[in-house]
């Protein structure tokens, strides 16, 4: 007679052949060395040459290289999760608030185009020698003779250089 084993017993076999085989790579060695174009390698293997520095585990998050007597540094401890998060809010701000900035920006130069193309159509009237009008206090309509048409084509032509470029 054939005995099977149970699903749980198979399930909890599976994890723990899962958990020997993930915890003998979480206490590997690791070594730095600088490659042949200048640049720092990292890496659980030795290097090629066998000139690497073998890294000390300080704690879990951080690893120390070994003091040297020519000036050694440590690396930096590894950002934990909170400040990791205090930093994505913080860009994420930045960005949002460029990104305000940005719109901004394009509204008024969309108004500024807009105010000087209305400029210009009134600069383009009073050119055309079409009669124009104002309105004086009481409301009434009054056409502009050559004089004030002169001063306020006038007018126009120094707000467009001033203020439209």
């Amino acid at each position: 007679m054939l005995i099977m084993p149970s699903l749980n017993s198979i399930k909890i076999a599976l994890c723990g052949a899962l958990l020997m085989l993930f915890g003998a790579t979480v206490n590997a060695d690791i070594y730095k060395w600088v490659d042949k174009n200048g640049k720092i390698q990292y890496s659980d293997q030795p290097p090629p040459s066998g000139d690497g520095k073998k890294l000390k585990r300080k704690s879990k998050d951080t690893v120390e290289s070994p003091p040297a007597q020519s000036g050694g540094t440590a690396v930096k401890p590894a950002a934990s999760t909170a400040d990791q998060e205090l930093e994505y809010r913080k860009r994420k701000t930045e960005k949002e608030e460029a990104d305000k900035k940005q719109q901004a920006e394009t509204e008024t130069a969309e108004k500024n185009k807009e105010y000087c193309n209305n400029l210009r159509g009134d600069l383009s009237a009073h050119s055309n020698g079409v009669r124009l009008v104002r309105y004086n206090e009481k409301g009434e309509r009054v056409f502009l003779d050559d004089k004030e048409r002169a001063a306020s084509k006038e007018k126009l032509e120094q707000r467009i250089t001033k203020e439209c470029k």
